[in-house]
């Protein structure tokens, strides 16, 4: 006899934990698009997904067998995998989310964050919580690498910059760009 309640004894990973966690978003698909609108970065998102793939008798193995597949899914293509309930149904399991952003105008990235997914560890808030805090370091990342590469001509002048042959800082009081810099 045990002094515990049976659910206890099995551990059911899902992606309803997903649902709980960002419940604004449906799906994986849903959750990267509201990354991309929302955040002045345009921040992107991939996750990891595990599943188990029946290998057929193909003149190495006489009998089919299953192997876990680990795979990432990125941006555009996640809408292929449906919502958090349809990858349950087909019996795929996210395991880890990748978010981080690329600068526009300049062949730079943030660093991807990864985050392994401890369904079994942390609840559903506290995998959210890890995860906005993330996209909060993506985003600080982002504007860093802007500001140091974004500046106006008046912010080049300001620092003595030729932008032919470099770019400039951002200048924060810059009365053209009002310190936002300027696309490139």
């Amino acid at each position: 006899m045990t002094d515990h309640p049976p659910e206890y004894d099995v551990d059911q990973l899902d992606n309803q934990y997903f649902a709980e966690a960002f419940p604004d978003a449906d799906s994986p698909a849903e959750l990267y698009r509201q990354l991309y609108k929302y955040t002045a970065c345009g921040a992107y998102l991939s996750v990891q997904i595990e599943y188990y793939k029946t290998i057929e008798p193909d003149g190495f193995n006489d009998f089919p067998f299953d192997r876990l597949v680990n795979e990432w899914v990125h941006c555009g293509e996640l809408h292929h995998l449906g919502t958090w309930k349809d990858l349950d149904e087909k019996g795929v399991l996210i395991v880890a989310m990748m978010v981080g952003s690329i600068v526009e105008g300049v062949d730079q990235c943030t660093q991807d964050i990864l985050l392994d997914v401890k369904q079994l560890d942390e609840e559903p808030q506290e995998f959210h919580e890890r995860f906005q805090i993330a996209l909060s370091n993506v985003e600080e990342e982002a504007d860093s690498i802007w500001n140091e590469t974004h500046g106006c001509e008046t912010c080049a002048k300001h620092w003595g910059v030729n932008r032919d042959e470099e770019m400039s800082p951002v200048w924060t009081e810059c009365p053209d760009c009002r310190g936002s810099g300027t696309a490139i």
